[in-house]
């Protein structure tokens, strides 16, 4: 388990700053300070977040949070062989941040993220 890194918490906020929801973004804003991630694939495209003192609900799926836009909020990055990749925050039952992960489109594991090239979708 660690800590977001830099890059990763600025994503996070950029994301967060288009979620639809007040509550969901307030509540999304005050695990960050809580919470701790570990990698669960081998090239660290899916983070999933644990929050200090939250059980998440048993079977408690997995969902996009929605965009100011009524899209799911999403952004765009570039690996560092300049394959795209897609980046997104999932939520469980109860609207809590569970999963960053991010999709490469190319074949291959993500590499390493050029965080300077993302932007929100």
């Amino acid at each position: 388990m660690r800590k977001l890194t830099n890059e990763e918490r600025r994503v996070v906020l950029m994301l967060a700053a288009e979620i639809k929801s007040d509550d969901e973004r307030h509540q999304l804003l005050a695990d960050l300070d809580h919470c701790m991630v570990e990698a669960t694939v081998p090239d660290g495209s899916i983070l999933r977040f644990e929050i200090e003192g939250y059980q998440r609900p048993p079977g408690h799926g997995r969902g996009q949070y929605c965009g100011k836009n009524a899209f799911e909020v999403a952004g765009a990055v570039k690996d560092s062989d300049g394959s795209d990749m897609e980046v997104m925050l999932l939520a469980d039952a109860n609207h809590r941040i569970w999963e960053f992960e991010i999709v490469r489109y190319d074949v291959g594991p993500v590499i390493n993220p050029d965080w300077n090239t993302f932007r929100v979708k």
